[in-house]
């Protein structure tokens, strides 16, 4: 740095004009510069020259040529700068600062500003002080520029510092978690590198970590079908950012073959990139184990219950067609005893017997349903193709005497051709119980009639063919309508409407054997519709 001298002031009375012009110039030159210049005089430290910079920072808003410092800066009292100044003033000595905060004003209001400055002492030609020059530069900007600039830099380190340690716990949590748990956890980089492994899983491979991370699956024990399949699963979550899930047995080092669940899920960097692959396992041997065991089980169970059912029906068919040989004599012999003309029987006998032959004859009709139900549980038709109209036109000449008595009407409205694949005798005996039944509980104040439509529909995507059977009989109440598809199931007395209760149970049998399906619904004393749906 240059030396800086003292001022020096001297006569310029007998100076040239030239001398004067300079020092006129040099005045100018300082009053307006942008910088804070000053000249303070004497030991009251009066201002004899100020800027306009200067001028400006101080409280006096008038001319501030002779007047105190402290009364045109009062903020400089008890402050190291006047302290300075006097040493210059009293040492001779040149006083240098640098970044020196100062209380001033700025544009009118109290404000703190940083300076750069030089006091040097002025001296007479004799060489005594005479007083002090101030020559000052605000560096407020670039002080505050600096100062923000190590703020945000220490605020930085520390959202650093900060974030490391978030960032240190998150770890520790994960490692914590997935350490912990049974199941294998693992990442991948998209080169098919191991870039995480928890300890389950470097136990499973029987390796360090060290030894572990930035392997590929061959280098790990897997077998190249294994590994290509991987690869192929790893490209596919990369490709369309969708997890993928199998199973696999590979050998764990201590505990030999084992069966793996796996699921391969995409983690997606903040522009929804797929970033690296990630990776759960969980060992399911004990589980499919389990599994075989149960359906072992289940097959053993269900094969029990499908001879049990054999046996039973079996025994129904025997055992109902046996008895039909005794029922049938005792109708006979009731019969021969009613007809022989030395048997004399009083009125009331005469009731008591045909009471015992309308028991006998339920007894004989409910045998010969027990039998049909269990043919037709039994039987093993074959499949052909079934004509609808057929089939109800076979039951209306069946059925016909029947038909006149009643005087009821079948009324049969069939949208396109209705045929499908069945067992024709199972077929019959469905429609024939159907119509029977409406012909039993026809009312009594109203011709029977019977309506039939039929047509194709859609159920589950599955084409059927859609069958509604309606009548105008005595119907049902509607909370019966699953009841009467139960074996033995009767709503009426039998003294009004004679049957088995077989024949809907008969009926749910067929069309459930076909994977068909049938419901009823009904309103009492107006009629009951039956709603089936056989596959096509």
């Amino acid at each position: 740095m240059p030396e800086i001298k003292p001022h020096t002031l001297e006569n310029t009375s007998g100076n040239n004009s030239a001398t004067l012009l300079n020092s006129v110039n040099i005045i100018d030159l300082l009053q307006h510069a942008p910088v804070f210049s000053a000249v303070l005089s004497g030991p009251g430290m009066i201002v004899s020259f100020a800027s306009d910079s200067m001028l400006a920072a101080c409280v006096v808003n008038e001319d501030i040529v002779g007047k105190p410092l402290l009364e045109v800066l009062p903020g400089l009292e008890n402050h190291s700068l006047l302290d300075a100044l006097y040493k210059v003033y009293n040492a001779g000595q040149v006083k240098q600062g640098n970044e020196e905060k100062i209380p001033v004003l700025k544009n009118g209001k109290p404000a703190e500003a940083y300076f750069n400055y030089v006091f040097q002492p002025v001296l007479h030609k004799e060489g005594q002080i005479s007083g002090v020059s101030v020559m000052a530069t605000d560096i407020t900007e670039q002080v505050m520029a600096r100062i923000r600039m190590e703020e945000r830099k220490e605020t930085d380190v520390s959202s650093r510092k900060k974030a490391e340690q978030e960032l240190n716990a998150n770890k520790r949590l994960y490692e914590a978690v997935t350490n912990t748990t049974p199941d294998l956890v693992y990442v991948f980089s998209k080169d098919y590198k191991f870039i995480y492994a928890n300890k389950a899983l470097l136990t499973m491979w029987g390796r360090t970590e060290q030894e572990a991370i930035g392997c590929g699956l061959l280098e790990l024990g897997y077998e190249p079908w294994h590994a290509e399949m991987h690869e192929r699963e790893i490209d596919h979550v990369v490709a369309t950012g969708q997890s993928i899930r199998g199973e696999v047995a590979f050998p764990h080092a201590v505990h030999g073959k084992r069966m793996y669940d796996y699921i391969f899920t995409p983690v997606l960097n903040e522009k929804g990139e797929v970033e690296v692959v990630a990776g759960t396992t969980r060992d399911i041997t004990e589980i499919k184990a389990a599994e075989l065991v149960l359906e072992k089980l289940v097959q053993e169970r269900t094969k029990e219950l499908h001879r049990s059912n054999e046996a039973l029906l079996k025994f129904a068919h025997v055992a109902s067609h046996d008895l039909k040989e005794p029922v049938r004599k005792v109708k006979t012999f009731i019969s021969r005893l009613e007809k022989d003309p030395e048997t004399v029987l009083s009125e009331k006998g005469t009731t008591y017997l045909g009471k015992v032959y309308s028991a006998v004859d339920r007894m004989y009709k409910m045998i010969e349903g027990v039998l049909t139900y269990s043919t037709v549980a039994n039987t093993e038709e074959t499949y052909t193709q079934i004509d609808l109209c057929e089939i109800v036109n076979a039951i209306e000449s069946d059925l016909e005497v029947l038909i006149e008595q009643k005087a009821a009407t079948i009324e049969c409205h069939f949208n396109a051709d209705c045929k499908f694949q069945g067992a024709p005798g199972l077929i019959y005996q469905l429609f024939y119980n159907l119509i029977n039944n409406s012909l039993k509980f026809a009312r009594t104040e109203v011709l029977p009639l019977i309506t039939i439509t039929a047509g194709p529909v859609t159920v589950n995507g599955i084409p059927h063919l859609g069958i509604e059977m309606n009548d105008n009989g005595i119907g049902f109440s509607q909370a019966h309508a699953d009841k009467i598809f139960q074996t033995f199931t009767r709503l009426n007395s039998r003294d009004q409407y004679e049957g088995t209760g077989l024949g809907l149970a008969l009926c749910k049998e067929i069309v459930e054997r076909h994977h068909g399906s049938i419901t009823a619904a009904g309103i009492e004393g107006n009629g009951a519709r039956f709603n089936i749906m056989l596959p096509l």
